[in-house]
This record gives C-alpha cells, sequence and structure tokens, in this order.
C-alpha cells in the first residue's frame, strides 16, 4: 500500500484544470427531480420569491459537480487506484451561476496525509464563471485514494 505523496501529489502543485462546461437545462432538471426538489414532493412557492429567476443554479449542484469533475479530470497513479469522498472542509458560494453560464474547476492539492488505508488528499476546487473574476464557488475536498489491489476499511 501506498503510504508517501507521489511527486505530482505536491501541496502548493496543481491537481488538474478542467476544460469549460456548461450544465443544460434537462440535467438540471434530472438533478432537482433526483433530490426530490420537484412540486411533486416539496412546496416550490418559496423559489418564486427569488429575483434571480429559475434559471439559479442550486449551489448542492455545484457542490455535487465536483464528483464529475474529479471522475473525468483527477488523476491516477495506476489502473487500479480507487477513492473515497471523505468530506469537505470549507465550502463558500461567493457568485451566483446560472444556467447558460459556462464554468470550469482549478483544483489544487492542499494537503497529502498518509492514511492506514491510502492518502488522504484534500484539494481546492475552485469553480471559476467564464468571463467573471469571481468564482461561483470555493471547495476543499478531502479524497481516501488507495492504491489498486489494497483492501480495508476506509473509515
Amino acid at each position: 500500500m501506498k503510504t508517501t505523496p507521489s511527486h505530482a501529489l505536491q501541496p502548493g502543485s496543481e491537481y488538474f484544470t478542467s476544460d469549460w462546461f456548461e450544465l443544460d437545462r434537462e440535467h438540471l432538471t434530472q438533478f432537482a427531480w433526483s433530490t426530490y426538489l420537484d412540486a411533486a414532493h416539496v412546496d416550490l412557492s418559496i423559489s418564486k420569491n427569488n429575483p434571480m429567476g429559475a434559471d439559479l443554479v442550486d449551489g448542492f449542484w455545484q457542490l455535487s459537480a465536483l464528483l464529475y469533475f474529479h471522475f473525468k479530470y483527477g488523476r491516477r497513479e495506476s489502473e487500479g487506484d480507487y477513492g473515497f469522498n471523505y468530506g469537505l472542509n470549507k465550502v463558500r458560494f461567493l457568485a451566483p451561476l446560472m444556467l447558460g453560464q459556462r464554468i470550469r474547476v482549478r483544483a489544487e492539492v492542499l494537503d497529502v496525509q498518509p492514511h492506514h488505508a491510502g492518502l488522504l488528499v484534500t484539494t481546492r476546487n475552485t469553480m471559476e464563471i467564464e468571463g467573471q473574476d469571481r468564482p461561483s464557488m470555493v471547495a476543499d475536498l478531502l479524497l481516501l485514494r488507495v492504491q489498486g489491489g489494497a483492501v480495508g476499511d476506509p473509515s
């Protein structure tokens, strides 16, 4: 089992920068449905008071999108490596994200610590909005990386 950070996982280094991405209405609607945020399950009348309108992208979508970005752009040491979402240290939603705006995620390695199941890697994930100075979200994500073939309880 790997217990020391690889050269690519040094604090201060870039973990990845994604391509630009645009969320479409179909996927946003599916997210609302899958989180029971639809009229069949809850009273959505309060959302009509939102002055930004229905095209405001929920912060929880932004947070959950980190899964997509890390699966697509995160680096792996070998074919058998895998990881567990270990939690979040800090999340801030800094600017509204509207449907139709393009985003990308810049992930930086903040910390790498040995863990009995592998390496605990903390990344700072900044979700940028194309053409804007202020990001929509900054989140510190903890990922427990496990070398392929290793087994054991990740807790």
